[in-house]
C-alpha cells in the first residue's frame, strides 16, 4: 500500500515534527479518535488546512501548518474500511470480541460508551492483528471546509442529505507506526503566506 496524505497541525508542534518527523508515539492520545491512536492524514490538502484551522480555535498564538507525506505499508498491515471484505472482517472480529467481553463481565461497561468505543476497538484490532495503517472514508452531512451556512440552513441540509442518502466524503488515514511515514514535507506554513 502506498498513499499520499496531508497532515494538518499547528506551529506548536513544528519543532517536534522537524526533530522527530511525524511520530505516532508523540501524537496526542484521545479517547474519541475515529480510527484509534496514531497520526492522522487526509487524502485532500484542503481538508488538512481546514483541520489545522479547527486546532487554532483553541490555540490562537499558533499558525497553521500542513505536511505532505508518503505513507507505505505491507498490505497485510493495512485495514482499508472502504473495502467491504476488510470492513466485514473487522466487524466480525469486533462483534466476537464484544460478545466475549459481555459473557465474562455482564452489566454496563464504560468502554462501550459511544464516543470511546470506536477508538478502543480500532486500537485493540491494530494490536491483535499487526495493523499499522487504517483508512476509511466517512460521510458527513455538514463540513466546515465547505460553504458557510446558518444553523437553520445546516439543520435543513442535514435532513435533506439524510433523506436522499448523500453526504460529504472525507477519507482519513491513521498511521500507528512511524516506519510507515516515509516523508514529512512542509507544504503550507501560514506564517510564510501572511
Amino acid at each position: 500500500m502506498k498513499a499520499v496524505g496531508y497532515h494538518g497541525t499547528n506551529s506548536k508542534y513544528r519543532d517536534s515534527i522537524e526533530k522527530n518527523g511525524l511520530d505516532p508515539r508523540k501524537s496526542t492520545h484521545r479517547s474519541d479518535h475515529w480510527l484509534g491512536q496514531g497520526v492522522y492524514f487526509f487524502d485532500d490538502y484542503r481538508k488538512a488546512q481546514w483541520w489545522a484551522s479547527t486546532l487554532l480555535l483553541k490555540k490562537r498564538e499558533c499558525s497553521r501548518l500542513v505536511y505532505k507525506s508518503v505513507i507505505e505499508a505491507p498490505e497485510e498491515e493495512v485495514l482499508d474500511l472502504d473495502d467491504n471484505a476488510q470492513l466485514d472482517y473487522f466487524m466480525t472480529q469486533t462483534l466476537k470480541t464484544v460478545k466475549e467481553i459481555e459473557k465474562e463481565r455482564p452489566g454496563p461497561m464504560p468502554v462501550f460508551d459511544d464516543k470511546k468505543f470506536r477508538a478502543v476497538f480500532f486500537d485493540y484490532f491494530k494490536e491483535k492483528n499487526g495493523i499499522a495503517v487504517i483508512m476509511g472514508t466517512f460521510t458527513k452531512s455538514a463540513a466546515g471546509y465547505m460553504a458557510k451556512r446558518s444553523r437553520d440552513e445546516l439543520k435543513r441540509q442535514k435532513a435533506i442529505m439524510d433523506t436522499i442518502g448523500l453526504g460529504y466524503k472525507e477519507k482519513q488515514i491513521c498511521v500507528s507506526r512511524k516506519e510507515c511515514i516515509k516523508s514529512a514535507d512542509l507544504v503550507y506554513d501560514e506564517e510564510e503566506v501572511v
